[in-house]
């Protein structure tokens, strides 16, 4: 049995999800950046999807099981499903940058992950897709995160075009 909530909750679900890939994307009020700059890195169109994957998996999932016939009325209020497949497209072509700084990494405009609260990094290099050379290929970073008195802190997985991975690399042994 359906109550008038039900709609409501699952429509609110599409659009956290869809704000959260936005926060990462752009943060518009987040302070200014500290430490003076090193490095921009712009991402490509497949660095962009590994950034959002998770959330964009999860959201399309969510939206395929909403419309399976007899729950397409149960699970989002009318219009969710294709405005949040637009959503989703739009959050994907926004450009997305790694600003590489004295004092830490983030992700355009948004928070900085200071440098020491990473203690070493891994760099595993990427092929082009399909052997495809206008793909690219992407060069997966994993930054390791530094033991704390309580755990540890957490590590950041960047994806980086392979063309930019010496540079990077030069920066992360600088600063790691």
């Amino acid at each position: 049995m359906q109550t008038d909530w039900q709609p409501l909750i699952g429509s609110s679900f599409v659009s956290f999800l869809l704000s959260f890939m936005l926060m990462k994307a752009w943060l518009p009020f987040a302070p200014k950046r500290p430490g003076e700059l090193l490095l921009e890195v712009r991402l490509t169109w497949m660095q962009r999807l590994m950034v959002h994957r998770t959330q964009g998996i999860i959201l399309l999932l969510y939206i395929v099981l909403g419309s399976l016939p007899g729950t397409e009325d149960q699970w989002f209020l009318p219009g969710t499903q294709p405005a949040g497949v637009a959503a989703l497209v739009a959050i994907l072509m926004l450009p997305l940058r790694y600003v590489f700084t004295t004092n830490g990494v983030a992700i355009n405009n948004g928070t900085t992950w200071g440098w020491k609260s990473f203690r070493r990094y891994d760099i595993r290099q990427g092929k082009a897709p399909l052997g495809r050379t206008e793909f690219g290929a992407t060069s997966t970073i994993n930054l390791v995160g530094r033991p704390l008195a309580k755990g540890t802190a957490p590590g950041r997985t960047l994806y980086v075009p392979g063309t930019s991975t010496t540079d990077v690399a030069r920066i992360l042994r600088k600063c790691v």
